[in-house]
């Protein structure tokens, strides 16, 4: 269901229990283990989703944007906290309500019931087509597999990845130390280039990348 569609039949009764928020980029609007008190719709930009373990280990898995909701799936498992962190990865606006009026929403809003319903089947059948798999994935080609997806279908003679090793780290499941040594066996293999620390990978390079069976 479109932004616009949700905002312009939203009940009268429930827009008066909402507020806007802005959260700038790197600010958490939920926390794992936090009170799931409030549900999220974001109007404008783009959130990470993050699992965060006992280890300290951090495995972004997903990520939310325009017409999104921070929070619904927490809320409907009748849940008392969040199941994961969710931060923005832009500016970020929001409209934000209790859990109660949320549900509330759903009771008088057929049609909103039903696009909550699809959203929450979108959310999660991505999660568990892939997720499983690849956490048992050898991390050498989690983190090839990571490279070829960020590539895309990009068309251009260098390619620069300007993301963190961290944030690399988080979104392949494994640990900085991990990348790391990864990055060296696709470097001494050819694939890639590193230019001041950062990843670069040149036309010859993207379509060795595209044929390479990677071996750990």
């Amino acid at each position: 269901m479109e932004l616009d569609f949700i905002l312009a039949h939203m009940p009268e009764e429930i827009r008066r229990q909402t507020t806007h928020k802005t959260y700038m980029s790197g600010e958490t609007i939920v926390r794992k283990g936090e009170d799931a008190k409030h549900v999220y719709l974001i109007t404008k930009g783009s959130t990470r989703v993050s699992n965060e373990f006992a280890s300290g280990q951090r495995y972004t898995f997903a990520a939310l944007g325009e017409a999104d909701i921070i929070g619904d799936l927490d809320v409907l498992a009748g849940k008392s906290v969040y199941a994961a962190t969710n931060e923005a990865d832009s500016t970020c606006e929001v409209i934000a309500m209790r859990a109660e009026t949320f549900i509330q929403w759903m009771h008088l809003d057929n049609e909103f019931a039903v696009a909550v319903a699809r959203m929450l089947a979108a959310k999660m059948y991505p999660t568990s087509n892939e997720a499983g798999r690849i956490k048992f994935l050898p991390s050498l080609e989690r983190l090839h597999s990571y490279l070829l997806k960020r590539l895309g279908d990009i068309e251009t003679d260098l390619f620069i990845l300007h993301t963190s090793r961290q944030q690399i780290a988080d979104d392949i499941g494994t640990s900085v130390k991990t990348v790391n040594r990864g990055v060296l066996k696709l470097k001494e293999a050819g694939l890639i280039t590193l230019f001041h620390g950062k990843i670069t990978i040149n036309k010859e390079q993207q379509q060795a990348l595209k044929d390479a069976q990677v071996e750990e």
